[in-house]
């Protein structure tokens, strides 16, 4: 006798019908029939009367019921315990992590955290910007990379960096960019970043300031496949200057317009409750040793 069989003769019990219990089981009818049928060879007895309206339990099947679901319950509290095992004995953190964040320093800042303390399992999740922000406000994340101003209390940020943004075009269209740059940047496909994303704010703020309307056709959020975008004469957009610069070093087919660029802080952020937690002082330390700021 197994959990599975355990499992199939409960749901049988309470629903009276195979078809409904293999449902809320996620299996074929046969394969719970097959259950119940081990099941009862295994005891030796009918746990069930078959009818045309269905699945009855028998006095026997009545009284193997409750201990059927006590065993079940047991095993369910078995698993909780050994998740709570599991988060309590191994020290671990969750750190959100976001495409503008320079590759180079997150790796350094992944080896300064293991030189303070080998033992930390730490969990990077890639993630937007926005979406950072609103799990370490609800504490889904213990921390994590976001770009903009922080408008939650119970949130605390660290200010790391400002991330320039640079305004990227196809080299044969860089002329027409500069000539005319009002009609040039209202009848361009732009790229369009996500919503909550660090892009999708900073191109909102570029189009307000500049009294735009632009067209957008293309929603990426992947920097790289947008320079292959633009390179390709499809669209025009804002990308981080290290990654224009990256890309153009690399003979990519891009060019800069000169006078348009945005800028943005970067923050390093956590919850205002983790500030005397041991694991959240120590990567804020490490984060602060990366990038040379101070708690």
């Amino acid at each position: 006798m197994d959990l599975t069989q355990l499992k199939s003769f409960v749901a049988v019990a309470h629903y009276g019908h195979l078809t409904q219990a293999a449902e809320s089981l996620h299996l074929s009818q046969p394969a719970v029939t097959a259950q119940i049928k081990a099941i009862e060879r295994n005891l030796d007895v009918n746990l069930f009367e078959r009818n045309t309206q269905g699945m009855k339990l028998t006095p026997a099947g009545e009284a193997f019921l409750p201990k059927a679901e006590s065993i079940l319950q047991q095993m369910r509290e078995l698993d909780v315990f050994a998740l709570s095992l599991s988060s309590t004995y191994v020290e671990q953190a969750k750190l959100g992590i976001i495409q503008s964040v320079d590759r180079q320093m997150l790796s350094r800042l992944v080896n300064r955290v293991l030189e303070l303390d080998s033992s930390l399992y730490l969990h990077v999740e890639n993630s937007l910007s926005g979406e950072v922000l609103n799990k370490v406000r609800k504490k889904e994340l213990d921390a994590g990379f976001f770009l903009g101003d922080n408008p939650y209390r119970t949130v605390y940020s660290i200010a790391l960096d400002e991330v320039h943004y640079v305004l990227v075009v196809a080299v044969q269209r860089l002329a027409e960019a500069i000539e005319n740059p009002r009609t040039f940047f209202n009848t361009t496909t732009w790229i369009e970043r996500p919503a909550f994303s660090a892009g999708d704010k900073i191109s909102n703020r570029f189009w307000h300031q500049h009294k735009l309307s632009p067209q957008t056709a293309l929603v990426c959020d992947d920097i790289d496949l947008c320079i292959e975008l633009v390179a390709s004469n499809l669209a025009i957009t804002l990308i981080p200057s290290r990654e224009a610069y990256r890309a153009i070093k690399a003979g990519k087919n891009i060019a800069l317009v000169p006078g348009y660029e945005m800028r943005s802080r970067l923050s390093y952020i956590y919850p205002a409750e983790y500030e005397t937690d041991k694991n959240s002082q120590l990567i804020r330390q490490a984060v602060c040793d990366t990038w040379g700021v101070s708690p």
